[in-house]
Parts: C-alpha cells; structure tokens; sequence
C-alpha cells in the first residue's frame, strides 16, 4: 500500500517538470521544424527530464525501503551519464564523437557492476566466447538507446511504447522479482505524467534525454533480469519487437543503399504511415494494437517456454520486418503521379 501511495508523487513531479519545460520556451529546448520534421510549430523538448527525475525519485525511495538493493540500484544508475548527455544535446547539440563514448562507457560499466555473463546467455542457441558476449551486449545497449532515439518521431508513440514495455515487464516480474517489477512501475507512472503534454498534438517533446534514457534504461532492466533468471533477454526482444524491426530494417536498408547510417531521416515506416494517415494517433494506436496483439502474447510464451525464446523471438520480429519493407521503410516517399 505505501508503494501505492508513493506513485502519486512521483506522477504529480513528472507532470509537474512537464508542465514547467512547456511553458519555459527558451531557443535553446525549443524543436523548430525542419523538411522532415513531423510537427509544424515549434515545440519545447526536453521533456524526459520529467521521466528521469521521477524515476531517479522513485529508485531512491525502493533504496530506502530496502526493496531495491543498492547493486541494482547503481546499475540502473548507470543511466543518468546517458541522459545527462542527451540533455546537453537538446540544450545545444554534441556530436557524436562526444556522446558514443558516454555511451559505451555507461554500458562497460553496467555489464561491469553486473558480473559475468551468464552461460548460456543465448538459450543455449549461440554458443561464443565470454568476452564476445560482453562485447555484444555494450553493444546492444548502445543499440537500444538509439532505436529509442530514432523511433522518437512522431507524438506520443516512444512515451506509448514504454508504457506498454513497462508495464507489462512489470506484471510478469512481480511474481518473480519484486525489485525490478517495482522499477518498472515507477518508469510506467513517470512516463505517463509526462504523456498528458506529449499527447497529439503534442505541446512537449521529450528530446534525447528521455528517449535515450529510456531505451538504455529498459535494457538494463532487461539484462537483471536476465542475469537473475527471471525474464530471459528474447522476452525484452519481444517486448520491444515493434521498434526494433522497424529500426533494423529501416537502417539496414539504408546501410545497403550506400546512406550513412548516422545521417537524419525521416524513412521509419512509422514516419511513411504518418504522412500517409496524417495522424499520429492513428500510428500510435496502431503499434499499440500490434504490440498487445501480436507480441504479448508471443512474449507471454517466451516467459513459459524460455528455452523456446530464440525461435520465438525470430517468429515474432520478422514478420514485422517484413510488414515494414512493404511500408517502404528506409527508401523515400513515391512521388504522386502527375
């Protein structure tokens, strides 16, 4: 009950936080719409300040409480450097060779903080050296906070997307591993404070700070829970299969088109189906539809049969890859005939 109690706050500072970004429109949060640009007025961003700060919040208190102990608690902490980079680029922008080391530091030493990697980390599927595998999951880290990054597009859908990943982590941990169930609470009662500004029409975006923040943050939830064996990392795969076959697809089509993979577009299907619905809305509700449809329950089953959560795993991103080729993601938009 006193957990209960102590989600009101943390909802009533996120939105709080939201509110004030809003209403504070300096040049320098301020998101002006360029060619590829999904809004048409400028928008303050910045907004996942407001997650980050509540969940930050919310991590303390569990400390406190004794439910979340203080080496998970500095894995998770192991979040703020990227979100601390990602505002000072909504502030003034960094390059890249500046934030990808902040990056691959802060996921060093989170697998660091964490120990060895588990055997068989990949159900028993791939079987490759220790070292390799640590060097696979940095990287896979660094992956996430940028699919994060990149699926941030459009109104509402990267604050959506972590309430469904939250919350439905969150119930099938609570029969398992209270302490990051409880995390995963926190994240979803963050996010949604922040969701009433960033709802289409948005009037808050909330920039790299929040989408990169999220991203690394839900896979260091990933890799605990892995690492302690209650949720395997092919049901985090599932969990987040909607963003991560609309990315990979999109960039590696890009990749074999001879693009720069670190150049600015706006070629996600997601972004293909907004300009063609004009609705974010409709876009969101549709990736929420396919999430509790399609990959729920698949994940659902990768929890029941973990040794299955490979094969599962394949079975329930590839065909989303495949509806995202027939969207035409990563290629540019058919000129209307005439």
């Amino acid at each position: 009950m006193l957990y209960g109690f102590a989600l009101i706050p943390i909802f009533l500072i996120s939105l709080t936080i939201s509110l004030l970004i809003s209403r504070h429109r300096t040049l320098h949060l301020l998101d002006l719409p360029v060619a590829r640009s999904a809004h048409n007025v400028p928008t303050p961003r910045g907004g996942g300040l407001a997650i980050v700060t509540s969940v930050l919040l919310f991590m303390i208190f569990l400390v406190c409480m004794g439910t979340l102990s203080i080496k998970m608690f500095a894995v998770l902490l192991c979040a703020i450097p990227v979100a601390v980079t990602g505002f000072v680029d909504d502030l003034k922008g960094l390059p890249v060779n500046i934030r990808l080391p902040v990056h691959l530091a802060s996921a060093f030493a989170a697998l660091w903080l964490l120990g060895p990697v588990p055997e068989p980390f990949f159900s028993g599927w791939l079987l490759i050296p220790v070292f390799f595998q640590s060097l696979l999951l940095m990287l896979a880290l660094v992956w996430l906070l940028n699919l994060y990054n990149f699926m941030d597009g459009i109104d509402s859908l990267a604050a959506v997307q972590t309430l469904f990943v939250s919350g439905a982590a969150g119930l099938m941990l609570f029969n398992q591993q209270t302490d990051l169930a409880w995390v995963c609470v926190g994240l979803f009662v963050s996010c949604l404070g922040f969701l009433f500004l960033n709802w289409p029409p948005a009037r808050l975006f909330m920039g790299d700070v929040g989408s990169t923040f999220i991203g690394f943050f839900l896979g260091l939830i990933a890799l605990i829970s892995h690492y302690q064996g209650t949720l395997s990392v092919w049901v985090w795969v599932l969990l987040m299969g909607s963003f991560i076959a609309d990315t990979t697809f999109t960039l590696v089509r890009r990749a074999i088109s001879g693009h720069r993979v670190t150049e600015a577009h706006n070629l996600h299907a997601y972004q293909h189906l907004a300009r063609r619905s004009g609705s974010h809305t409709k876009v969101m509700l549709l990736y929420t539809a396919i999430n509790v449809v399609w990959l729920l329950p698949m994940s659902w089953l990768a929890v029941l049969y973990p040794q299955n959560g490979v094969y599962l795993s394949i079975m329930g991103v590839v065909p989303l890859m495949a509806v995202a080729a027939l969207l035409g993601a990563g290629r540019p938009d058919s000129p209307n005939p005439g």
